[in-house]
């Protein structure tokens, strides 16, 4: 993954399944200066630690990585208020759930983030912001010019640059967020005296570690009334009218039944936590509440077969996305995975909408479940005639899926291609509902 700026080639080694190391040519140009014995490490199954059996010292080359851990014994809060304390500069990366997020930092403060997941996307959240529309966020395309995405959006006339830097500042917030709630998965450290950062940003990282916990011990307390950022709001009449706050107003006049809490905090230009914690007190003061709905209830023996259904969709994605990297078409793949999701013709559009895919090929299993939950009677009769909410997702992920075979197939060797093949159908079969 590129860093916050212009990014760099990365250099890969791939583990073949009878132990062979197999390095691009760039990697293999730094290996061989490194030649010798080396022990392995036992480490986390997404990490692999050697250290030379006899160690020579001598100077090192910066960028280098510093430091590396597994997420389930260190705790990702202590490490972020270790830089702070240090005042260290570098590049940290918190791999976690098949996505993969970066915070850049000088001197112990964040000055930009970058992110897998696509709703921490600066485009993505200029959109949730509702400073932008989704055809303006298509229409930039930020490496004709030579820019990152944010630059051309402001060179487009699309945002100005005070907007502009209240996304960078959401865009950090979330990435920084979601890092402290990750509990497994690998991180690392490395060392960059330069970084291309196209922005002026600078946050104070205490500040955003104590925000990011006070987030955490709150959303705990929100979700209690209200289930997530794609729970639908309806009005209720309040016992006791009491007196509102005029940004409390202004959510209350955009709560109509139809609405979900991310669309809310687009039409208010707020952040979803943000829109989360004002419906939250509306609905303490009885002014509005969540629907009660398959995806708000608690689980039933449908909604389990409809999980089952993803899981083992996301399984087929995975090995698909996996046999994609080894020929190096997975930036290919993604690029037009996300494409087919986001088609405004296509039926399954509703159901895949700000479906987030992860860095390891597989689809957001709340996101995807939740949209099905929406898709009620006269909506989900329109797509899929039977009104069959199973019916409908076994046949938007086996075309998701054949997509993605009938995408790669001619990239691949003609053997891995047949094998791939092979491999999704016997998934497939095995799933019995996609079968």
């Amino acid at each position: 993954m590129a860093g916050p700026g212009r990014g760099t080639e990365r250099k890969t080694v791939e583990l073949d399944t009878q132990g062979r190391i197999l390095a691009s040519d760039a990697a293999r140009a730094e290996l061989a200066d490194r030649a010798g014995r080396f022990a392995l490490l036992p480490s986390s199954h997404d990490l692999i630690i050697l250290a030379r059996a006899k160690a020579q010292g001598g100077p090192a080359v910066s960028p280098r990585c510093v430091l590396a851990g597994d997420l389930s014994v260190f705790p990702i809060a202590d490490f972020l208020a270790f830089i702070h304390t240090t005042r260290a500069t570098g590049m940290l990366t918190v791999v976690a759930g098949g996505i993969e997020r970066a915070i850049a930092f000088q001197d112990g403060e964040v000055r930009a983030a970058t992110s897998q997941a696509t709703a921490e996307r600066i485009g993505e959240v200029a959109l949730r912001m509702g400073f932008v529309t989704r055809e303006q966020v298509e229409a930039v395309t930020p490496a004709a010019n030579g820019l990152l995405f944010g630059e051309a959006m402001v060179a487009a006339g699309y945002l100005s640059a005070d907007d502009l830097w209240k996304c960078f500042h959401e865009q950090v917030t979330s990435v920084f967020h979601a890092m402290l709630l990750a509990q497994e998965g690998i991180f690392y450290l490395t060392d960059r005296p330069e970084l291309d950062l196209g922005s002026a940003l600078s946050i104070g990282t205490q500040s955003l570690l104590m925000d990011g916990i006070r987030r955490i011990d709150e959303l705990s307390l929100f979700t209690s009334r209200i289930p997530g950022t794609h729970a639908l709001v309806r009005r209720r009449e309040p016992k006791r009218p009491v007196r509102l706050e005029p940004l409390e107003e202004q959510l209350l006049e955009l709560v109509d039944g139809r609405r979900r809490v991310f669309d809310i905090a687009q039409a208010a230009r707020l952040s979803e936590f943000d829109a989360m914690k004002i419906l939250f007190h509306l609905a303490e003061a009885g002014y509005v509440e969540a629907f009660t709905g398959a995806a708000l209830a608690a689980p039933t023996p449908a909604l389990a077969a409809l999980t089952d259904l993803v899981r083992a969709a996301n399984g087929a994605l995975r090995a698909i996305a996996g046999t994609a990297a080894l020929s190096n078409a997975q930036d290919g793949l993604a690029a037009a995975t996300r494409a087919f999701l986001a088609d405004p013709d296509s039926r399954f559009e509703p159901l895949f909408r700000r479906v987030d895919l992860g860095g390891d090929g597989a689809l957001d299993e709340a996101a995807l479940l939740g949209n099905l939950s929406i898709l009620r009677d006269s909506a989900l009769r329109r797509v899929e005639p039977t009104g069959d909410p199973a019916r409908h997702l076994r046949d938007a992920l086996r075309e998701l899926l054949f997509f993605q075979l009938f995408h790669l197939s001619g990239q691949l060797p003609p053997e891995e291609d047949e094998l791939l093949a092979a491999d999704v159908r016997q998934r497939l079969e095995a799933a019995g509902g996609l079968g």
